[in-house]
Order: structure tokens, then sequence, then C-alpha cells
């Protein structure tokens, strides 16, 4: 069994049940006030991750790879260099290729990993979504994309992955955002990433906001589901994705914890000492 999927049978926080805290944008604005987070360095982003992990005590640190690459689109020529062609799947293309941005990451991870005393997971679109962002990103509209696009991304997004292959990486997390149950991609369109991600050994887990855990019944490839509600039928691992309100009530095998940026600290840190 994988360090992560023990993690989930012993929590590393001595909590009855793992939480996993999404709270990058709480920690941007209560540590940071407001200024990006350093990734471009690793030593201050080591220093950054540690004090949250102090604050929070998460059972797997969340690495966000769409605050980073969020970062480096801000760059004017590389958007241009992104809109270059009409193609849909170019702006994707072109962002996760950009060698600077892939020695960023690398470095990034690589620290983050190397320093975590608990499991950690590279949280990122996921690839219908990263899709939809980046053509976003180099000023096109975007639409639901399909399972022929999504597989076109997903061979993008492994190709990235393939960076992390040496640091001490325990899973991934994609990330679907707000994205509705309806439109949906079934993950095993993903197939490039999962198959990435088994030979690496990371279980792939699947976040889903606006949409019950499991909407497509188990998918060969993916270990585990948060999502907004419980699944209909048995499933593998699954969890809640929670607001601070419903941290210590939500069901499943984990809650994954969203921490408001603009939430008290007082309240935030009474929550997690009360988390069982």
């Amino acid at each position: 069994m994988s360090g992560l999927l023990a993690s989930l049978q012993a929590p590393p926080s001595g909590r009855r049940r793992p939480v996993w805290f999404d709270n990058l944008a709480y920690c941007r604005d209560k540590l940071l006030a407001g200024r990006p987070v350093p990734w471009d360095s690793p030593g201050d982003l080591v220093g950054f991750f540690a004090k949250a992990q102090g604050m929070f005590s998460s059972d797997a640190l969340l690495v966000d790879l769409a605050d980073l690459y969020g970062q480096i689109a801000d760059d004017d020529e590389l958007r241009v260099a992104m809109a270059a062609r009409s193609r849909p799947g170019y702006p994707l293309r072109v962002l996760l290729g950009d060698e600077p941005a892939r020695s960023r990451a690398e470095h990034a991870v690589a620290a983050l990993t190397a320093s975590a005393a608990v499991p950690v997971l590279l949280s990122l679109p996921s690839p219908a979504r990263w899709l939809a962002t980046a053509a976003e990103q180099a000023g096109r509209a975007a639409g639901p994309p399909g399972s022929d696009q999504a597989d076109t991304a997903a061979m993008y997004v492994a190709d990235l992955l393939r960076t992390f292959a040496t640091a001490r990486v325990a899973g991934l997390l994609l990330d679907e955002g707000s994205t509705p149950s309806g439109d949906l991609v079934d993950p095993q369109a993903y197939g490039s990433v999962l198959n990435l991600a088994d030979h690496y050994g990371w279980p792939v887990f699947i976040r889903t906001d606006a949409a019950p855990a499991w909407p497509f019944g188990p998918v060969p490839g993916v270990a585990g589901w948060v999502g907004s509600a419980p699944p209909r039928f048995p499933a593998p691992y699954w969890g809640l994705v929670a607001g601070e309100d419903g941290w210590s009530s939500a069901e499943g095998d984990l809650v994954l914890a969203v921490v408001a940026p603009a939430s008290d600290p007082e309240t935030v840190m009474r929550g997690v000492r009360a988390l069982p």
C-alpha cells in the first residue's frame, strides 16, 4: 500500500480521520499579506509551507500547481505564444512545455517533497479544466471540452508530470473545480495521466466541488474521489469537500477542508482544534 493510502488508515496528525487542508489562499492572505506565493524561491517556499503546516497539521500537503502556473501565465510574452495558433489544445501545450516554467516547478516540488513530514499531493487542474483555463489565459473563449480534447490535454499534462519523476510525490489530486456534474468528462479520457501515475506509484484522487463523489462509478486508475456529496453506490475511497462549518460533520474516508481567504483566524484555529 502506498504511503498516501496508508495515511488514510493512520492519519499523521493523529486525528480519527484524515483532513487535507486547502488553505493556500488563506495562508497567502494571512502570512504573505496577499503577496504571491514564492514559487521561484525554494527556501522561502519551504518556510511558507512549514508555517502553514504548523497552523493546520494537514494530513497531506497540497502543492497547488494551478497557482504556480497562474503566476507564469501572467507573462505577456508567454500569453502571446499561447495564442499563436488556433488549435484548441495549443495554449495548454505551450504553457506546460515552457522550459523556464518547468524548471521553476521542478525545483519547487523537489524542495517541498524533500522537507515535508506528511504525504505530498500535487494538486492540479484536471486535463479538461486546464485546457479551458489555458485557452482563457490566451484570450480565447472556451466551452466544455469533449473527451477527445481532454485526451489530448492529458498527454500534455502527463508530459509535465514526468518532470517530477524523482521527487517524493505521494499522489495526485485532479481538480475539476466548480464544473457541474453534467459537464464533467469521464476520467477514462485522462488515461495518459492515470497510466503515468500508476507507473510512478502515485494514487490519483479527483476533486469535484459541484458534483458528488464517484459520479461515473469506479474508474480504473482512480483511487479516491472527494466531492460535494457522498457517492450513490459502493465505491473506493471517498470524502467530501467541506467549508469551515462542515469540517467536523463531513462524511467519508477523508475531509478536504477549504479555508476561505477572508476567514477569521481565531474561528479557523478553533475549528482546527475541534477536529476529532
